[in-house]
């Protein structure tokens, strides 16, 4: 401001705030669905959007359940990232995010046990994340008569993982028209929990889960985007149109992949800033698992879907292979190494350093110990700079494939589990040229 002469600061001083105000988006088609629906919602157009406050509001309902006093079902309400499997951003109408990544609720959870701790799970009681701590959903329910044969919760999702930018203001005049796609998950997310015949043994089982199924309501986005706009912006932007430089606005994408274990599993990179490569060890397929009592749903802490363990925790023989380049220099014997390493990759070994990766849940509730990283929460996050994140910084200092596709091979040991999900988190652009008025997406 103090560069422009104050006879030029028509209202630069007096009204120089720009004040927001919120909106609700009803979706371009259905606002209701159950496995496999996909709800799109177009953002609002020509406005200055702070992408921080998007949100998303809806019912949730697991239907289907049985309420026998001899013969009963239940199930436990998963938390609301788990209910979307892909979540895409389309800029201009070309895709920009999460376009590569089908396995979106797996990758949030991998990321949740490997960097947040019980106060942010507790924050947030509206999005479920209670339910990745202990098994409160059971305590009024599991054993009685009259527990219902449904159960519902009014969601809400508004941590997303992709399209995270320093630059949090998007300007749809400038890069055009935003849009969000979210694709519903499909059942294998819940735990069901019951007695009697039901689930008696292995074709009870599978009765009882093929009897429940699960659907979102009436989805809503809300946003806040600004109405009162700085004279000041205004006039910096016409000044940057003048400049024939490229306007880019970086953003977090992810890219994911899930495959049987070979020893040599690998994804393709293809960016100028890859800012991290996560690898999650599987030991079982995304099949719903069926207990007969509560009991044992209580030592359950994760449904096989966000599952991640080791049958051999002391060979695990872990490396990432870029080009000629190999991550850590020396292969990862053991999965204790293996966790500090992402610890330190995400914390920098600081103090105040907390993560879920020793997590579990006992009968006696929620239990940390070394076994159960083995178990539950075999995690590997590798970073490539010494910062933070290029979406986050503006500075896209992480590895740069320089436009050349390249293979990230992950080596490990085969023993060790029987499937990978592989994900590639990184930092594309939005890049606006002054000189032609286009969009384009930079990966």
């Amino acid at each position: 401001m103090d560069a422009i002469p104050k006879a030029l600061q028509y209202g630069s001083v007096t009204n120089s705030q720009a004040r927001v105000v919120r909106q609700k988006i009803q979706p371009l088609g259905v606002s209701t669905g159950s496995a496999g629906t996909t709800v799109r919602f177009l953002l609002p157009q020509k406005a200055i959007i702070d992408m921080r406050s998007l949100s998303f509001y809806y019912n949730y309902a697991i239907s289907g359940l049985a309420q026998d006093n001899a013969n009963w079902t239940w199930a436990q309400l998963p938390p609301s990232y788990q209910h979307w499997s892909s979540i895409k951003f389309f800029v201009s109408g070309a895709s920009a995010a999460g376009a590569q990544c089908n396995h979106y609720n797996m990758v949030h959870h991998a990321l949740a046990k490997a960097s947040v701790g019980q106060d942010w799970c507790l924050s947030r009681l509206n999005n479920g994340y209670d339910q990745i701590l202990a098994n409160t959903a059971f305590s009024n329910t599991v054993g009685a008569a009259g527990g219902g044969t449904s159960r519902s919760y009014d969601a809400t999702l508004d941590d997303l993982i992709i399209f995270r930018s320093k630059n949090y203001c998007y300007d749809s005049s400038l890069f055009g028209n935003l849009e969000c796609e979210l694709t519903f998950a499909d059942k294998n997310i819940i735990k069901l929990v019951g007695a009697g015949t039901a689930v008696a043994d292995a074709a009870g089982k599978s009765a009882a889960f093929a009897a429940i199924n699960h659907a979102f309501s009436n989805i809503v986005l809300c946003v806040d985007t600004v109405v009162s706009i700085s004279p000041l912006y205004v006039s910096l932007l016409s000044e940057r149109l003048q400049v024939s430089q490229p306007i880019r606005m970086p953003f977090s994408e992810v890219r994911s992949v899930q495959s049987s274990t070979t020893g040599s599993n690998r994804i393709t990179l293809q960016s100028s800033c890859v800012d991290s490569v996560l690898v999650a060890f599987k030991n079982s397929a995304n099949d719903n698992v069926t207990t007969n009592t509560a009991a044992e749903l209580q030592t359950l802490a994760n449904v096989p879907a966000f599952k991640y363990g080791v049958a051999d925790a002391n060979s695990m023989g872990f490396q990432l292979t870029i080009g000629s380049e190999v991550y850590p220099r020396q292969a990862v014997a053991k999965l204790g190494e293996l966790l500090d390493c992402t610890t330190n990759a995400l914390y920098g070994n600081d103090a105040r350093s907390t993560n879920l990766l020793y997590h579990a849940v006992s009968g006696n509730g929620p239990s940390y110990a070394i076994a159960n990283a083995a178990s539950e929460n075999a995690i590997a996050l590798t970073k490539f700079a010494i910062g933070e994140e290029g979406w986050a910084t503006g500075l896209l200092t992480g590895l740069q494939t320089n436009g050349i596709a390249t293979d990230c091979v992950v080596a490990s040991n085969s023993a060790n589990s029987s499937r990978l999900l592989i994900a590639v988190m990184q930092t594309s652009q939005i890049v606006f040229d002054p000189q032609t008025s286009a969009v384009s997406i930079e990966a």
